[in-house]
């Protein structure tokens, strides 16, 4: 059976001139959000404790109308694009990377925001589950293959040890065929484990008693299909960490700038 081919990004209907077209930022409408779970809008990669801002970033306006738009592009992909639009458009600055990933918003030289009405907020910290990398991947993680269980237990009873070490052992059958006293290499149990182990960590949140106003500026073309986009989103919309759910409306303002 033949399957067509997944459109390109660019070749979608009217994508193509609408980010490629100079922007004019002649039509204007109102972005409510309103939430649906406590968020936590990190601004920026923390050390130990994750701090909220009271109010959402530009990046993470732009990932929210990105996401109700579908466009959920693999980062080459979405890099390839990023410079082309960069390019066209004759562009030196651009927006910062996303609290250190790689979210490089496509729209952020087509839509600005302006006023925010902040709603009254509810601050409080929790415990978060961070997910990292490291050589405590053993401690970390609580699930694991359970070929590796028989060395966990002789680790748990001080029988065995891990270690990175150059004089560790290496040697994959150490994970079943291991001795007393035996120090074994941490590459030999990593095919085992998740590549990310838990962490609890603290977190900011805030509950917002209301919603959120931001005036959006755009194109009239690309205010129409950003209206569409946010009445029928093509994924589930958050702000922030992917747990703090929302739900948007798109409001024109009639008065011509």
């Amino acid at each position: 059976m033949y399957l067509a081919p997944k459109p390109h990004f660019f070749a979608m209907p009217n994508t193509l001139d609408l980010l490629l077209d100079p922007p004019d930022f002649a039509a204007r409408a109102t972005l409510e959000i309103g939430a649906l779970a406590p968020l936590s809008l990190v601004a920026r990669m923390p050390g130990k404790y994750y701090q909220s801002q009271s109010k959402p970033t530009d990046a993470m306006l732009y990932g929210l109308l990105e996401n109700a738009l579908g466009w959920h592009l693999e980062e080459p992909e979405r890099r390839k694009l990023f410079e082309r639009l960069k390019k066209q458009h004759k562009r030196k600055d651009a927006l910062p990377s996303w609290t250190g990933g790689n979210f490089l918003s496509l729209l952020q030289w087509h839509v600005r925001f302006g006023l925010v009405v902040v709603p009254t907020l509810l601050h409080y910290d929790d415990l978060w589950t961070q997910h990292l990398k490291g050589k405590t991947f053993p401690d970390g993680s609580r699930n694991y293959d359970k070929q590796a269980i028989p060395i966990m237990n002789a680790k748990r009873a001080k029988r065995v040890t891990f270690s990175d070490a150059a004089g560790a052992d290496k040697n994959p059958a150490k994970l079943t065929d291991f001795d007393n006293k035996d120090e074994v290499h941490l590459n030999v149990l990593r095919p085992y484990f998740p590549q990310y182990y838990s962490s609890p960590t603290l977190r900011g949140y805030v509950v917002p008693d209301g919603p959120y106003r931001i005036v959006v500026e755009t194109t009239a073309a690309l205010a129409q299909v950003l209206a569409a986009a946010v009445a029928d989103p093509a994924a589930p919309l958050y702000l922030g960490s992917n747990d703090g759910w929302v739900e948007a409306t798109w409001q024109p303002i009639d008065q011509p700038l």
